[in-house]
């Protein structure tokens, strides 16, 4: 069945269980949402550039500044804490224990206030959820892969029945490995599905979904020829890999493909300039009016300044391309790309925001501050959590694989098999320099996948 996840703050129960979980904190040693594992970030910090989220940002390009390079986890040393701790005021209550890994203290200052405001939305989850019995358990997964086998171990021991987080992949391949020893589901946040699987899930946005949500909507709109225009990265790649497979789904054709090595608008020219002149020019149309376009539709998977270079390169080099449909993934939602006149017209799929705007607005409320660019992730993580939490260990891969999903702030999400999410997205058109969702997110899974 489909777990809903409203957003409702509840400061007084925040108040109170805040100063009861801080003064167990200090006598028992074991590290829990209330305790100040790292200070929070202002709101005046930009989000991280790294992977997580198909949010409105260029956070997901997965060739980010790193905070340190990801060593082999050491095996973990013995947590001195006891095992399943329970706080006084919990009892006699049936406790479902999640613990949320996250880089409280990373060397990277963005990754550090990421991981503060995450754990906020985790905090404002808990208390959100319909029952009290739920014990967050905070650990510091260092931004390495080390510290995340770390923190793993500690989770186990101190009786964690599900762990969400980390991060980072290499960080989220290690908390996998020492859970599945454990049989401990986890619920990571990268977006690198190769980490997923064997008992772990992630609950991000990868660009694969937002290929596939807006190749279809493209060829449901008539387009049989499609174009691809990028850069060589690793996100390149995967988005290419992706856009390659789905235009085969579909009975299309791939019928131009070009790249380049850089973010710079001279390596791209000649690539756009290769790519336009598929067309006839403006003067061989006045002769021969009667053409076969080469293709209908283009894909540019860049975000920020790459893309406002690459979007007006196809009309600079032949005036004949401004009638094809041009395409993105969610490296296009920011606010820059919607008031560039190149992409006027353009599409791409992302999540649905009415969730997102008031979970935004319930996290200002009672923080003082906006919420960063995964927030909205671990809260709708820890909701998805305690629900399995509450379940019969032997029945947490059923719950958390159930084909009716889960419908979060961010939208629709269904774990396959295989650990990987599906993501119900909405298709946005850029229209008088705004985003307009010109096909609806689906609200249940019923058709839409």
């Amino acid at each position: 069945m489909t777990v809903y996840l409203d957003v409702a703050v509840k400061a007084r129960d925040f108040i109170v269980a805040f100063w009861q979980i801080l003064i167990l904190s200090l006598l028992g040693g074991i590290l829990m949402s209330a305790c100040a594992t790292t200070a929070p970030q202002g709101p005046g910090q930009s989000p991280p550039d790294y992977p997580g989220s198909g949010q409105p940002t260029d956070i997901i390009n997965p060739e980010p500044e790193q905070p340190e390079p990801e060593q082999p986890p050491a095996e973990p040393e013995p947590a001195e804490t006891m095992r399943g701790l329970t706080p006084a005021f919990m009892d006699s209550k049936d406790i479902r224990r999640i613990a949320i890994l996250l880089p409280f203290s990373a060397r990277s200052s963005k990754l550090r206030a990421e991981a503060a405001s995450m754990l906020q939305a985790a905090e404002l989850s808990v208390f959100d959820n319909d029952d009290n019995n739920i014990l967050l358990i905070a650990l510091d997964s260092k931004g390495t892969a080390d510290g995340a086998a770390q923190a793993t171990a500690k989770a186990i021991d101190q009786g964690a029945d599900v762990i969400i987080g980390p991060i980072l992949a290499g960080s989220v391949k290690s908390a996998g490995k020492i859970a599945r020893k454990a049989a401990i589901p986890v619920i990571g946040f990268s977006t690198d599905t190769s980490v997923a699987g064997n008992g772990v899930y992630l609950l991000s946005f990868p660009p694969e979904a937002e290929v596939s949500r807006i190749t279809k909507f493209a060829a449901e709109a008539g387009a049989t020829k499609f174009a691809f225009l990028g850069p060589q990265s690793t996100y390149g790649k995967r988005v290419l890999n992706a856009y390659k497979a789905n235009v085969r789904n579909l009975g299309g054709i791939m019928a131009g493909v070009e790249t380049y090595a850089g973010k710079d608008i001279s390596v791209m020219q000649a690539p756009a300039a290769k790519l336009a002149n598929m067309f006839p020019s403006p003067a061989e149309t006045a002769e021969n009016p009667e053409f076969d376009d080469p293709y209908h539709v283009v894909l540019l998977p860049e975000g920020g300044t790459a893309l406002r270079s690459l979007a007006p390169l196809l009309t600079f080099y032949n005036e004949n391309t401004r009638h094809v449909q041009i395409m993105g993934t969610g490296l296009w939602n920011r606010d820059e790309a919607a008031r560039e006149p190149a992409l006027a017209g353009g599409i791409f799929a992302g999540p649905d925001l009415e969730g997102k705007l008031a979970f935004n607005a319930n996290y200002d409320a009672l923080y003082g501050e906006e919420p960063s660019r995964l927030a909205s992730l671990a809260y709708d993580g820890l909701s998805i959590a305690a629900f399995v939490a509450g379940g019969d260990s032997k029945d947490h891969t059923d719950m958390l694989t159930d084909p009716a999903g889960f419908y979060g702030v961010d939208g629709l999400v269904r774990f396959t098999p295989y650990g990987t999410p599906e993501r119900g997205l909405a298709v946005y058109q850029i229209k008088g320099g705004r985003f307009v969702v010109i096909d609806p997110a689906p609200k249940s899974t019923d058709g839409a996948f």
